[in-house]
């Protein structure tokens, strides 16, 4: 019986790594025109401040120890992915998995810590241009932070399985979003402190 019917439809492995790639670095692409936006947007409206109304009385901003303890945390994430990822990306190795579970724990500690502070933000009513880049910038950074340690939990799934081998692209193209991630939320925080 000839099966050739029955791979027809299989793609050569090296097409199935270029349109992981593609599609991770598309998605990350239009994702930075959102951070982009957000600057130049925030930037405008804190330049428009003729009149001295950006920042209405009562409104201060995100705690200043809080954001450097996320930033440090993500950075250090950022490093830890790192240090796994080389070794997971050679064919027949699964990296140091304490690495990963280091940085994976990282993201999380620092997702929540986000969620926290975005949480905690309480701006006077009506809302000012202020208060309104602050919460956008603090939900989100978490929104991207809790992103990072669901794709995070599913590679890990498929670490702990031994699922890694022959698909070492996954661990290369899971970085683009991690280190990504990390580079934004330490843009968006140096752009709240720049606001206060």
């Amino acid at each position: 019986m000839d099966t050739t019917l029955e791979h027809v439809h299989e793609l050569e492995p090296h097409i199935k790594v270029a349109r992981a790639k593609a599609g991770v670095v598309m998605f990350v692409l239009s994702d930075a025109l959102s951070v982009l936006a957000i600057l130049a947007g925030g930037g405008y409206l804190r330049a428009l401040n003729t009149e001295g109304q950006y920042r209405v009385a009562g409104n201060a901003p995100p705690a200043f120890v809080p954001g450097l303890l996320i930033v440090i945390g993500l950075v250090l994430s950022g490093i830890s992915y790192y240090l796994w990822e080389r070794r997971a990306r050679k064919a027949g190795e699964t990296g140091q998995t304490p690495f990963f579970l280091l940085a994976l724990v990282l993201m999380l500690a620092v997702g929540v810590g986000e969620t926290w502070i975005g949480g905690t933000l309480r701006y006077v009513t009506p809302t000012s241009a202020y208060g309104s880049v602050q919460l956008l910038v603090a939900w989100f950074t978490a929104i991207h932070l809790l992103l990072a340690v669901f794709v995070g939990i599913l590679l890990g799934g498929r670490i702990l399985r031994g699922r890694l081998a022959g698909h070492e692209f996954i661990a290369e193209v899971t970085g683009y979003w991690w280190y990504y991630t990390v580079v934004s939320s330490v843009l968006l925080w140096l752009f709240g402190v720049y606001l206060a």
